[in-house]
């Protein structure tokens, strides 16, 4: 589904599944049945994100996706973000192509450094040291899989034999989007990536990344400036926030004012006056982080509220 605000930009629209414990606890069912949502209200793509030690607990995004995969026909699949440098290029690459095919090409990588939790680097016996340089060797590496390359891969960090995967996906390329808010991370998906897909930014700074991205491209046809969004929609402004309050402090463990400027809450027409600025500084996607109770009754409202008026 496509949004059109103050009648010149069409914005696709998603949201995040609810794969983690901030608001309840995880509920499998639930998280098919809102997939199936989102396609039968005509938005455009569903995500999921990634941890492995966090507050809370989250389902590994990948086999996820290949669930969702079997109950969605049209939406896109995104990883909100896959933390690259947690995993070995070979298996990341397995994993994205099985989730293209079983779904026929409707993945969408999206792809961070992380760090948020220098745990998970410990826990999985990744060195947190060069985590730039790691990155990008991992993501070269496993965009080469993905292309049926064939061709070795040595790197400072990355080593890899020359051989080919099979099956490949069905897209060529996977779209990748960086997730960060770094300017080196915009000048890295303008370079090397389809898309940026940053959390807790401001207008401002999408305007300014749309610049950076323009500046080395040359050209912003087919790159996504999408937008990780919390959000809350009630009767009240005042509802609504205690509502993404507590789900941020729960999933981050800090207070709400550290994120609060970033989150969309309140009425529809809250949440259209939040939007309004992002659209205008060059937002190609949406995707709704719907933080508190009740996900599927609020992805409803969000549709019908804020969704359909601005079309």
């Amino acid at each position: 589904m496509l949004f059109l605000l103050k009648g010149v930009v069409m914005v696709n629209v998603g949201c995040f599944l609810p794969t983690y414990s901030a608001s309840g606890p995880i509920e499998p069912a639930s998280v098919l049945d809102m997939a199936r949502d989102v396609e039968e209200l005509g938005l455009d793509h569903v995500w999921v994100g990634d941890h492995y030690i966090w507050n809370v607990g989250m389902l590994s995004p990948l086999p996820t996706l290949a669930a969702v995969a079997a109950v969605t026909r049209r939406v896109r699949l995104g990883t909100g973000v896959y933390l690259l440098n947690l995993r070995h290029p070979a298996l990341t690459a397995k994993d994205v192509a099985t989730v293209d095919v079983l779904s026929g090409g409707r993945l969408v990588l999206g792809a961070g450094i992380g760090g948020d939790n220098p745990e998970e680097y410990r826990a999985l016996g990744v060195d947190p040291g060069r985590r730039a340089r790691r990155f990008e060797e991992t993501a070269a590496a496993v965009r080469g899989l993905l292309a049926g390359s064939g061709e070795p891969y040595q790197g400072r960090v990355v080593d890899l034999p020359a051989f080919t995967m099979e099956p490949l996906p069905v897209q060529r390329p996977v779209p990748l989007w960086l997730g960060g808010r770094a300017s080196a991370v915009v000048e890295r998906a303008a370079r090397g990536a389809e898309g940026w897909f940053p959390v807790w930014v401001s207008a401002g700074r999408f305007r300014a990344a749309a610049d950076t991205v323009g500046t080395i491209r040359g050209d912003l046809s087919g790159f996504a400036f999408a937008l990780n969004l919390f959000t809350t929609i009630a009767d009240t402004r005042e509802a609504a926030r205690d509502a993404v309050s507590n789900h941020l402090a729960t999933a981050y463990g800090l207070p709400f004012d550290s994120f609060e400027r970033y989150s969309a809450y309140g009425t529809a027409d809250d949440i259209r006056e939040y939007l309004a600025p992002y659209v205008e500084a060059g937002m190609t996607d949406v995707v709704f982080n719907i933080a508190g109770p009740d996900p599927r009754g609020q992805l409803r409202r969000l549709a019908a509220e804020v969704v359909q008026a601005l079309r």
